[in-house]
């Protein structure tokens, strides 16, 4: 493939776009288990999903927090118990040949101050 080839198939491609979510309007008390579904409505495959946690990446070896695929344009997050610990920020990343798109919501829980 030319690289003038490339060009073009990266201008024909969609970038990805988030579906906006949220833990809610409540904090969350210790020992709860909240999750979070992050989707992609929009932008080509293949996607590459990924989440973060205060702005570092959440490593799949973490053993107090599971993420997982859920489909091609999907991806849950799921705290099993949580602690004060996990109150902070929460982004899901997408990405594609086009571009990259990201959305972030806040965990608060009862007792901690972030």
């Amino acid at each position: 493939m030319s690289i003038s080839e490339f060009s073009q198939l990266a201008i024909l491609s969609v970038s990805p776009k988030m579906v906006p979510f949220s833990f809610g309007d409540e904090a969350f008390s210790v020992g709860q288990s909240p999750s979070l579904k992050c989707s992609v409505s929009e932008g080509d495959l293949p996607l590459r999903l990924s989440w973060l946690f205060n702005g570092e990446p959440i490593s799949p070896d973490r053993s107090d927090i599971s993420t997982a695929m859920f489909g091609k344009r999907a991806t849950i997050l799921s705290i099993d118990s949580v602690s004060g610990s996990h109150a902070g920020f929460y982004t899901c990343r997408a990405s594609n040949v086009a571009g990259e798109a990201e959305f972030s919501t806040e965990l608060v829980v009862n007792g901690s101050s972030f």
